[in-house]
């Protein structure tokens, strides 16, 4: 077969394809979001972090530091809507044992549409304190 009836044989179909192949290119392209018709701010907070624990547990924890600096990212719309309230700083110390002393990952969950971007520090220290000594013994209320 020479190269010209590669070219020739089934034309409507090639021809058909390629049309097909640029309106599907088109349509996507036309969907995507431009970084430039949404505009994004980034917000830092001092935000205190909170111990999550088993509600039986009594023993107590001092926290250091015990406030982590949060940085999220947002389109403005959101971050004025946002309230500080939404971003929860927590340490989950739920799988401690009976160690005295420890680091511990500070974990962010925030809104699905907010980006957390920075936490500093990423670990906080744990000590573990008499009930009655814990100064920033934080517990959730549920």
């Amino acid at each position: 077969m020479a190269a010209r009836d590669y070219v020739l044989n089934n034309f409507g179909w090639k021809l058909a394809s390629v049309v097909a192949a640029i309106l599907i290119w088109m349509t996507i392209n036309s969907n995507l979001e431009n970084p430039e018709t949404h505009s994004s701010s980034a917000l830092s907070r001092h935000l205190p972090v909170m111990v999550k624990k088993a509600p039986w547990d009594v023993r107590g924890f001092v926290l250091t530091p015990a406030e982590a600096e949060v940085t999220i990212r947002a389109e403005e719309r959101v971050l004025d809507n946002l309230k500080m309230s939404d971003v929860d700083v927590s340490v989950n110390l739920t799988d401690v044992t009976d160690a005295k002393s420890f680091r511990k990952k500070v974990i962010v969950r925030a809104p699905p549409n907010v980006a957390v971007t920075k936490v500093e520090p990423e670990e906080v220290a744990v000590e573990r304190v008499s009930p009655g000594e814990s100064t920033n013994d934080h517990r959730n209320p549920n």
